[in-house]
């Protein structure tokens, strides 16, 4: 049910405290494309780090102000402003204190969720913001509206006349952006994956198909040595991945063929192609298993219901930012077992979940 169905649904007025509160929901989101403009600048300015060498104590404006590079009569005042909005929304938890003056000034230390946006962490999204208020990519969430009424448009190539892929060619910033904001979102949701997933531990052979320089192998591997690992990508990227043990690394097209191995492990590649090159790839990893065999898809699982959770929020969210290519998408579960099906696998479970909405499917030949 919606937000606003049960007063249609009762035929009832909604009360002024109702009236005001949904007026002020509705305010907040005409306005909320400035937020992550807000929480990008203080990333780019290391305004988070810079309170993280603290190490858990809270930190003063003045003092956070005294190690940006530019110095001028009112920053003091703009950053306390970027402060108590990123606040608000719980990246900083935040305490007052009586200074020498006898003035009342806010200090501010990182809460748990803003931990996840220090650049220092390999498991951070700082990149992730970036990537996302870039110049190319926000010009396309200013276009939204294309996708919608064009079925089918490949948005960035609409935006920008070339795919994204053929401009992070020429563009090293963003391809370079766009590396880093995949790898720390890599590290955080194959982190919980393990946390919640149990079946590598049978596995002798496992081959990441589109694994990129083989951080998700490494990361299984060293909970799970007895794994052989392939990290299979294309060859422009495979050319970049460091030498690991327990890892082979091979360029190819996962269009063309899958390496072999006794399960084949498919990390969020799925999400970028339409139904049929998703069912394409998966025909390539049935081939390439043996009997038996396993593809373990680990993405997203739209939920089937449009929730107020966060965890809905998210999702709905991400799906949509898919429309900057052509056929990209987030899935519901029935949808999996479509892909399934279609791709000729005997049997499909969900095996496990992690932060509500990150699924591990498997699909058994």
């Amino acid at each position: 049910m919606s937000s606003t169905g049960k007063y249609s649904q009762n035929h009832k007025l909604p009360s002024k405290e109702e009236d005001d509160e949904a007026c002020l929901y509705a305010m907040l989101l005409s306005a909320f494309q400035v937020f992550p403009a807000i929480l990008n600048a203080a990333i780019e300015l290391k305004v988070l780090d810079k309170i993280s060498e603290k190490e858990g104590d809270f930190m003063s404006v003045s003092e956070i102000a005294s190690q940006l590079p530019n110095q001028h009569s009112e920053l003091h005042d703009r950053l306390d402003r970027m402060l108590r909005v990123l606040a608000s929304f719980n990246v900083l938890d935040w305490t007052t204190r009586t200074n020498q003056h006898d003035q009342v000034e806010r200090l501010y230390k990182l809460s748990l969720a803003g931990t996840y946006f220090l650049q220092s962490k390999t498991e951070s999204l700082a990149s992730f913001s970036n990537l996302q208020c870039h110049p190319a990519t926000a010009k396309v969430w200013l276009n939204i509206k294309e996708a919608i009424l064009d079925g089918g448009v490949d948005l960035f190539n609409k935006v920008h006349g070339i795919t994204m892929w053929k401009y992070m060619e020429k563009e090293d910033k963003l391809n370079q952006t766009f590396n880093k904001a995949m790898a720390g979102l890599s590290a955080i949701q194959m982190r919980k994956y393990l946390e919640s997933y149990g079946g590598f531990e049978g596995v002798s052979t496992l081959v990441d198909v589109g694994g990129g320089t083989g951080q998700s192998l490494q990361m299984i591997i060293s909970k799970h040595p007895h794994i052989k690992g392939v990290n299979f990508d294309l060859p422009q990227v495979i050319q970049h991945a460091p030498p690991h043990p327990g890892i082979e690394h091979v360029g190819g097209d996962m269009y063309v063929s899958v390496p072999k191995g006794d399960a084949i492990m498919v990390k969020a590649t799925c999400h970028n192609w339409s139904d049929e090159k998703c069912v394409a790839l998966l025909k390539n990893c049935h081939k390439a298993l043996p009997e038996n065999g396993k593809v373990i898809i680990l993405d997203m699982i739209l939920p089937e219901e449009p929730e107020s959770s966060v965890a809905t929020k998210y999702a709905s969210i991400v799906d949509n930012s898919m429309f900057i290519q052509a056929g990209g998408r987030e899935r519901t579960e029935h949808q999996f077992r479509k892909l399934c099906k279609n791709s000729g696998f005997s049997s499909f479970r969900v095996a496990a979940r992690a932060l509500s909405v990150y699924g591990v499917i498997e699909f058994y030949k």
